[in-house]
């Protein structure tokens, strides 16, 4: 019944299709100039999008500019089915199909093709903090794609492609600047150079980013946030070259947010908890490098390396109440503030290795198959406290690294075979098993079944399992107790298995004008060993701790129609997830069971494009998980987004364009996180209240103008 959803979406009298073989891949050049666009997301190799073995998605640049995105948040944000949220430590989450996560690492971001996610977290960033100034495509999946990518690829996948050579043939560099303090400026070189008679290619880019914000407010037991802004900052680098089909490229990011719960009790509070020094940082290093064996008609083999340094620290700190001291031989009372600093020290390098291969063996068979090893060295975890504005940190401290020096080391082999064993058939199966130090085997299989019944009509039908590792927090933290014999943090716990997803998922897109497309979806997921925080009385791991305990029933749909008659763009998208806690058999926290997203756009003249974006989120479940603190469920809410662009400026050497986010500056909130949001504490009166009373304010409208020159 799940499956056919699709099918009832939509309408079974399009023409039968001319005999031959559909699944033949035309010209790659070609296939970017109409909507069939080329991914490698999928299998790891190029495909078109209608042949991928997931359900995807690309958002092209020229799209990006058009619609304002400023942000993988804002891409994402106008995506069926993804819902974009706030945590308390000011980092935008982004939960796919009801999958929630406070750490955005159940889905997997690469950037051309490699993962990008810390070591501590396994975090993936869609913030500022990776631009969209160099991007050519933007692929997501939504749906598991450990199968060809392991973990992280729980939910969906992310793939950021960034330009290349044939891409820009030059380069430009922008200028943007806005609301809340914004400007920023960018330059991307993407270029060849002749050397004998192959080409040297060549592409850099380079972004400051500087950005107040606004909103972002929280206010823990009714005290306000430090200034209710979302400072942020950013300096990226990235170089480089391609010749005779090797491929290295290294990168610097340098980011820094500041932390949102800062509560004030008086103004020295507000001084002590400015934005300057309460904030997390991340002073991040990439490197990668790999050669492809072209083996002409019959494929490629490409060996390829790769490592990643992480420096997260962080600092933020509380002022206690002040202690007075009565001097024995004087008698004379001195009294002296008193305070905790923290500073946080993360610091972990993420290396891998592999060598894949891309194989056809004939003209309906395509096999991609490969080995590899990954390893994370977590040379620092570790909470530095200084009580009372001591030189000296707390020894031993109370959140610190249980192993120094540990590494979690990952082998891993996949293989993947598709079959056109028909005009109208494509079927595809693959595996992949990866190997833990930390718990050993998982094996994630998938498979996937292509109809194309008629002309204009592709169907899909698709099963994936899926798996997120624990990560360096959850298996390697020693955690301090209070005097109270309560840990003051959630103790890690080295015998965590991976959480699994299964999904049966199926897709039908059906295009029966050039200028009409209609899209319907349809899955089922059930998660296991969800790793969530528990309360209990272990003896070895105290009373806070990681355990696989959790599991999750999901069901929903998606449901899409996109028009273009003449310069006009119209398209509208349903989606409907309905996401069921096991343990507790209530509706997942926090997640929208309704979604829609809007879009109307229109090329008044030539190189103008106008766009206004429209993104309804519906009612988000609480109510039922905060019995204690009274919680209501999070409101609806409906954003509009205003955005303009053109590229025909000096003949076509200057691009310009305005975006206008949250165009009628809707107040609306995040809810805090799920462990927060049934936390009470006591009243001046004695009655209790929530810890928590409001969640966490979102920003309002904010405009940005840019500008790029082209050279």
């Amino acid at each position: 019944m799940l499956l056919s959803l699709p099918l009832l979406l939509i309408s079974a009298g399009a023409p039968r299709a001319e005999e031959g073989n559909p699944f033949e891949e035309p010209d790659e050049s070609t296939l970017f100039r109409v909507e069939e666009q080329v991914v490698t997301v999928a299998s790891r190799y190029a495909q078109a999008v209608d042949q991928a073995p997931g359900i995807v998605t690309v958002v092209t640049d020229r799209e990006i500019r058009s619609r304002g995105y400023r942000s993988l948040s804002d891409l994402l944000r106008s995506l069926p089915g993804v819902f974009v949220t706030t945590s308390q430590e000011g980092r935008n989450l982004a939960w796919f199909r009801g999958v929630i996560s406070p750490d955005n690492n159940k889905f997997l971001l690469l950037v051309d093709g490699v993962p990008w996610y810390d070591g501590v977290y396994t975090h993936a960033w869609i913030d500022s903090y990776l631009p969209l100034i160099d991007v050519k495509q933007v692929e997501i999946i939504k749906g598991p794609g450990s199968a060809v990518h392991g973990t992280n690829a729980f939910a969906g996948v992310i793939n950021v492609v960034t330009y290349r050579a044939e891409d820009l043939r030059g380069g430009f560099v922008r200028v943007q600047a806005g609301d809340d303090g914004r400007w920023g400026v960018a330059g991307v070189l993407a270029d060849s150079i002749p050397v004998g008679v192959q080409e040297l290619e060549v592409h850099a880019t380079a972004r400051v980013l500087d950005l107040d914000g606004d909103g972002l407010d929280t206010t823990p037991r009714g005290r306000r946030d430090v200034t209710g802004w979302s400072p942020q900052r950013s300096i990226l680098g990235r170089f480089g070259i391609r010749f005779a089909g090797l491929d290295v490229e290294i990168a610097a990011i340098d980011y820094r947010h500041s932390y949102l719960v800062n509560e004030q009790d008086d103004p020295l509070s507000v001084l002590f908890q400015q934005q300057d020094a309460f904030w997390l940082a991340y002073r991040d290093r990439f490197a990668k490098a790999r050669y492809d064996f072209d083996l002409g008609s019959r494929g490629r083999i490409t060996p390829a390396v790769y490592w990643q340094d992480y420096n997260d620290p962080g600092q933020y700190g509380y002022l206690g109440d002040p202690k007075t001291t009565v001097d024995p031989d004087t008698g004379l009372a001195e009294t002296a503030f008193t305070g905790t600093l923290v500073e946080t020290d993360k610091r972990t390098t993420r290396t891998g290795a592999s060598v894949e291969t891309e194989l056809h063996l004939g003209t309906f068979h395509t096999t991609i198959a490969g080995v590899g090893v990954e390893s994370n060295h977590v040379k620092a975890l570790i909470d530095n406290v200084f009580e009372d504005f001591s030189d000296e940190a707390v020894r031993p401290s109370s959140f610190r690294l249980s192993q120094p020096g540990a590494r979690i080391t990952n082998f891993y082999a996949f293989g993947q075979h598709s079959w056109t064993a028909s005009w109208w058939l494509e079927l595809t199966g693959g595996v992949r098993v990866d190997r833990y130090s930390s718990f050993g085997l998982f094996t994630s299989p998938r498979a996937g079944l292509l109809l194309l019944p008629q002309d204009g009509l592709v169907v899909k039908l698709l099963y994936g399992r899926a798996f997120r590792a624990p990560t360096a927090r959850e298996l390697l933290v020693t955690v301090g107790q209070g005097d109270d014999g309560q840990n003051l943090f959630t103790a890690s716990n080295p015998d965590l298995l991976p959480e699994v997803i299964d999904t049966v998922e199926s897709e039908a897109t059906w295009t029966p004008d050039p200028l009409l497309k209609l899209r319907g979806a349809a899955f089922a997921s059930r998660i296991g060993q969800e790793i969530n925080t528990v309360t209990g009385n272990d003896p070895k791991l105290g009373t806070d701790y990681y355990e696989n305990r959790g599991t999750s029933s999901i069901l929903g749909g998606e449901a899409e129609i996109g028009l273009r008659p003449g310069p006009w763009d119209f398209a509208v998208a349903w989606s409907g997830t309905y996401a069921t806690d096991g343990l507790t058999g209530f509706a997942q926290y926090g997640v929208p069971t309704l979604m829609i997203n809007g879009r109307v756009g229109v090329e008044p003249v030539e190189g103008l494009r106008l766009v206004l974006l429209a993104d309804h989120v519906g009612q988000r479940s609480r109510a039922q998980w905060t019995p204690d603190s009274g919680r209501p469920d999070g409101p609806p809410f409906t954003l509009l987004h205003l955005s303009a662009a053109t590229d025909a400026l000096a003949k076509g050497r200057i691009r310009a364009d305005l975006s206008v986010r949250n165009l009628l500056d809707t107040q609306y909130q995040d809810l805090v996180y799920q462990d927060d949001a049934n936390r009470t504490t006591t009243a001046d009166d004695g009655a209790t209240v929530a810890r928590f009373p409001q969640d966490i304010e979102a920003a309002g409208r904010t405009i940005a103008v840019g500008v790029e020159l082209l050279y």
